[in-house]
């Protein structure tokens, strides 16, 4: 399929309701069963509204909104500041009509570009959900690798899911240095 123009810019307490929208329907359309224990997911939410406003506010937080040449909103990522030398990646979403047209990748790159010319930012991080086992080989096609920490599933954060997830979740730490990586542009 051909690439879609993108143009990436900072998301506004504006767009949390259109990004919630985005984001929600992203997720809900993972039909692998790697995370979840059947297809009938359409009532899981993993942002809303409100949540995404307060991180849009945060400081050492930047939401990045990807647009198409109408001004429609088609992808989304944030990236935050760790440290001085890293920064975490953080729920990466495409609109479901445009997947497979390097989207995701375009942002990815448009999130490590940011934080290497914003913070200064020498590595990228961020976790994944271990049974992802695509997911973690699209990361690792663009360099990311298994840092070997884990941190346990938050079952307890999201107990309106149970019955819809698998009960052998945790996360992976990924990372990647950013110093090889060639500078992203906002506009393809």
């Amino acid at each position: 399929m051909a690439a879609d123009s993108v143009n990436f810019r900072l998301a506004t307490k504006e767009d949390a309701v259109q990004l919630e929208r985005l984001i929600n329907t992203a997720f809900r359309a993972d039909t692998t069963a790697q995370v979840f224990l059947s297809a009938d997911h359409t009532s899981v939410d993993v942002t809303d509204a409100a949540s995404i406003a307060a991180k849009i506010a945060q400081p050492d937080c930047t939401v990045l909104a990807g647009t198409d040449a109408d001004g429609a909103l088609v992808a989304h990522c944030s990236v935050r500041r760790l440290d001085a030398d890293r920064a975490w990646f953080g729920l990466l979403a495409v609109d479901v009509g445009r997947r497979n047209r390097g989207l995701g990748g375009r942002a990815l790159a448009y999130a490590e570009d940011y934080a290497r010319r914003e913070w200064g930012a020498a590595r990228m991080e961020f976790d994944v959900v271990c049974t992802r086992a695509e997911l973690i080989a699209w990361y690792a096609r663009r360099g990311y690798r298994a840092t070997g920490e884990t941190t346990p599933f938050p079952y307890d954060r999201h107990g309106d899911w149970r019955g819809v997830l698998r009960d052998d979740l945790h996360f992976i730490t990924l990372g990647k240095d950013l110093s090889e990586v060639p500078a992203a542009t906002g506009a393809e």
